[in-house]
């Protein structure tokens, strides 16, 4: 479908109905990202205390919550007085709901379930000027990578099971033109079908889950396919976007890749802009990590009046910078995003491990040997962990050692490490794949 049919005849008319006025927000939006810091950190200090405040008067959570601590929105003269407020967690919202959920869930607000993949679902509420908020902070974003409202998209993703939910989301699919491609069927027939069907369909852009576009680059690497020449940039999300993962994707489509991140509580949280860094959306969001510089990242939704999302800590870990970007865009930088709490491994010593001491281990062999296709690790208990790998011509039994070595070496000496060799890897329901994921 044409971009500009999409935009005016779909997507502007279909998300004004349902409340979310995007086409008069966007404008605001274009022009904050070149705001200075000092300006950004006054409208984030101005916005969190509106936020605040509505909570208060609307939320007996928020307001049992502040008077028990005894803090008031007076309290918050500067950003860093933010940390005197105490966090709120997935079990609060999980548990109280109702009363962190104000009057503001109208007719308008929509309601998300998300986390499924944590084994800790959660569900909210959000209010329709949220929701657009959400897709103008996206849509401005996506702009960088040089993809407009309406271009055609190539979307790995995950496919409902149900009729009906298949149904609303081929609809959803139509208004947003793009193609979806199911996360959970990665044969090489499938995917020269998906190949084959991309060339008639002529996306601008490719988007979704990191593991299913990087399984889709190396069948077009593998079979030395032409890239698809409508393809002008790769947006990848929801996962951990490692070195390796980025280098066979732009190497199969020949173009760059921008990743993405976010959570279905509070949407986008950072885009990755054309330099190379992940700017965070500090026009709807205010970020904090518990620590310094780095650690598990606290988020405040300023915009979502139905259920307010204050200090709400997300169980992802990061690392940000005070860098200022050679882009010229004010927003701040998160530097790394190191993965998901619950995929921290954990030792016999009770030491606890980003996944991405491990996922380095994986990435040096593979730089050296190229021995496999993909891999995942699972750690049953404290003292095992298995290593799943799809091996390619180049695997071996003296990889395999290395490979057990290289792990005791760099995570623990105490811990047994095994390698058992795959056909394919396990999904989440969801459709994403978790590279590192502790079951228990």
């Amino acid at each position: 479908m044409n971009s500009a049919l999409s935009k005016f005849l779909f997507f502007y008319p279909v998300t004004l109905s349902k409340g979310e006025p995007i086409a008069f927000l966007i404008g605001d939006y274009r022009r904050n990202q070149w705001l200075p810091l000092q300006k950004i950190q006054e409208l984030q200090l101005k916005l969190f205390k509106e936020i605040m405040q509505h909570s208060i008067a609307n939320s007996v959570f928020y307001r049992e919550l502040y008077r028990k601590h005894g803090v008031s929105v007076n309290d918050i003269q500067t950003l860093d007085d933010i940390k005197s407020l105490p966090i709120v967690s997935k079990d609060d919202l999980i548990q109280s709901l109702d009363i962190i959920s104000t009057k503001n869930k109208n007719f308008f607000a929509s309601t998300k379930t998300t986390g499924g993949s944590t084994g800790q679902p959660v569900k909210l509420f959000k209010d329709a000027l949220a929701l657009a908020r959400e897709r103008c902070a996206t849509s401005r974003a996506y702009e960088w990578a040089g993809i407009g409202l309406g271009d055609s998209q190539l979307r790995f993703w995950g496919v409902p099971h149900s009729k009906n939910a298949r149904r609303m989301a081929h609809l959803t699919d139509i208004i947003a033109n793009r193609k979806r491609v199911s996360a959970f069927n990665l044969t090489d027939d499938s995917l020269a079908s998906y190949y084959d069907e991309s060339k008639v369909y002529k996306p601008k852009y490719v988007y979704g889950y990191v593991s299913v576009i990087e399984r889709f680059a190396r069948f077009i690497v593998d079979n030395n396919l032409d890239p698809l020449p409508s393809v002008k940039a790769v947006i990848t999300t929801a996962e951990v976007l490692n070195s390796n993962a980025r280098s066979v994707i732009e190497s199969a489509f020949q173009v760059n890749v921008y990743n993405e991140y976010g959570c279905g509580e509070v949407g986008s949280i950072a885009h990755q802009c054309e330099v190379g860094n992940m700017h965070i959306m500090a026009d709807n969001l205010y970020v904090e990590v518990d620590g310094t510089d780095s650690g598990e990242i606290i988020v405040t939704d300023f915009f979502n009046r139905a259920t307010p999302l204050i200090r709400y800590r997300l169980g992802d870990f990061a690392t940000l910078s005070s860098a200022i970007c050679p882009c010229g865009r004010g927003f701040p930088i998160i530097d790394a995003i190191h993965g998901r709490a619950y995929d921290l491994l954990e030792m016999p010593s009770g030491k606890k491990m980003h996944p991405e001491s491990v996922i380095y281990v994986f990435e040096q062999i593979q730089q050296e040997t190229n021995a496999f296709k993909q891999f995942q690790v699972i750690q049953h208990s404290v003292n095992t962990i298995e290593a799943k790998i799809i091996a390619n011509v180049n695997w071996s039994e003296a990889v395999s050692n290395r490979l057990i070595s290289e792990l005791k070496k760099h995570i623990d000496r105490s811990v047994h490490f095994s390698v058992t060799q795959v056909d394919t890897l396990p999904r989440e329901k969801s459709g994403k794949m978790r590279l590192v994921k502790r079951n228990f």
